[in-house]
């Protein structure tokens, strides 16, 4: 099967690392198990970011020489940009200086787009698109499979919780042609996804996710629990854990008042910390007045800010419980990975999140104070229960990988192609 994938969200990332989300890395996964699998004839495709996409290729997957579709001319040129650029870190002052010259210079001759070469490849060829919209012109070619995977709906369905509208999901949808085919991450984004474009739901086919079995893993090394913990001020306290970019669809602000509510009332003991473990996203100077006000919290609550991935599963690991609020998940990542950690989860109830984790979590309304603050405590007070949820948790991780992730999207490559 001839699968052509548009790889330019791994470009992007890699030469911007705030770029580098949950959907580059699924992306990465993604090409790494179709460039191993002997059913696909992979080809990578640019539609913008021609050199940096190349760069990616060298740098990360320069054992598999896999081919561009992107017309001739404008690959030689993106080569001739990503060689001159070869020796240079990809976050140097140099490196950036001239990538934005070359920008400007392919934006004032109209090279900042780059053509796909679909006419070289066979018919029912798939174009896979993992984010961006697809180009027109692929939309229109009818010798051509599309494939559009969609993560989720959030940007369209509460714009309130983004500082700038998010225009890519909703240009990829906009402009997706009647005869393409769609993947989702989960049967709520199909459901979400069918609901709002009027879709054929027959076409439409949720591919679950996963989370990687190299980064998250129980650790029981005592010495790096302990060394990680300090890491990040913690001295062999017990700590409930929570991984989010600190923004309004987390909820964490809902999650710091429910704690704060517990260590008012002395509900949880007073040794526990809560760790906050994610980047800084907007709103959250309103609710961080709230906590340094409050002496008696801010002793309790652990900001580390980001942390490698090398970290994770001593952080996971180390803690009492995981604690997972959000308002809305197109998949929900950070629950299966505390799980495949051997970590209890409290969760919400909401979206996708029950798909996730099934009945190895404690599911609460993520606006429901009460619900979620008794669970915490539940948690925290009985030994039993955070066996139970340990034991669910990593029976229902194995139900995930990034195998059949692989497997399932080339069982629909194989029925686009036979159809």
């Amino acid at each position: 099967m001839d699968i052509v994938f548009d790889a330019s969200l791994l470009g992007i990332g890699h030469f911007h690392p705030q770029a580098r989300t949950g959907v580059n890395r699924v992306a990465e996964h993604l090409v790494r198990g179709l460039a191993d699998s002997p059913d696909v004839a992979l080809s990578l495709a640019a539609p913008t970011h021609l050199s940096e996409t190349l760069r990616w290729v060298e740098d990360v997957m320069p054992e598999y020489h896999l081919p561009f579709a992107n017309r001739g001319g404008e690959l030689q040129l993106a080569e001739w940009e990503k060689n001159l650029l070869r020796g240079m870190n990809t976050r140097s002052l140099l490196s950036k200086s001239l990538r934005h010259v070359f920008y400007k210079g392919r934006r004032a001759i109209g090279l900042d787009s780059s053509r796909i070469m679909l006419d070289r490849y066979p018919t029912k060829t798939i174009y896979h698109s993992p984010f961006f919209a697809i180009p027109n012109y692929v939309g229109s070619d009818r010798r051509i499979q599309k494939l559009l995977t969609v993560n989720d709906l959030i940007p369209i369905h509460h714009p309130e919780w983004f500082i700038s509208g998010e225009q890519a999901v909703q240009q990829a949808i906009r402009t997706l042609s009647s005869d393409a085919h769609v993947i989702t991450v989960s049967e709520a984004t199909k459901d979400d996804f069918c609901q709002y474009t009027g879709f054929d739901p027959g076409r439409v086919t949720p591919i679950y996710l996963a989370a990687s079995r190299r980064l998250f893993y129980p650790v029981t090394d005592s010495d790096r629990l302990q060394l990680t913990q300090q890491r990040y001020g913690l001295k062999d306290e017990p700590y409930l854990l929570s991984i989010a970019t600190l923004e309004p669809r987390k909820n964490i602000r809902h999650l710091v008042q429910c704690f704060a509510m517990l260590v008012a009332e002395n509900a949880i003991p007073a040794e526990f910390k809560l760790v906050l473990v994610g980047t800084k996203g907007w709103k959250m100077d309103e609710w961080l007045k709230e906590i340094r006000a409050s002496e008696q919290l801010l002793s309790r609550i652990i900001f580390t800010g980001y942390v490698p991935d090398e970290d994770l599963a001593a952080l996971y690991s180390g803690a009492t419980a995981f604690l997972f609020p959000s308002l809305y998940e197109g998949f929900g990542l950070p629950p299966l990975e505390a799980m495949q950690c051997g970590l209890p989860v409290i969760t919400s109830n909401v979206s996708s999140l029950p798909e996730v984790v099934g009945d190895a979590a404690i599911m609460v309304s993520p606006t429901d104070a009460d619900a979620l603050c008794q669970a915490m405590i539940d948690v925290v007070s009985s030994d039993d229960l955070q066996h139970q949820l340990r034991v669910k948790a990593l029976q229902r991780s194995k139900l995930f990988s990034w195998e059949k992730f692989t497997r399932q999207h080339i069982d629909v490559y194989r029925n686009l192609s036979n159809s």
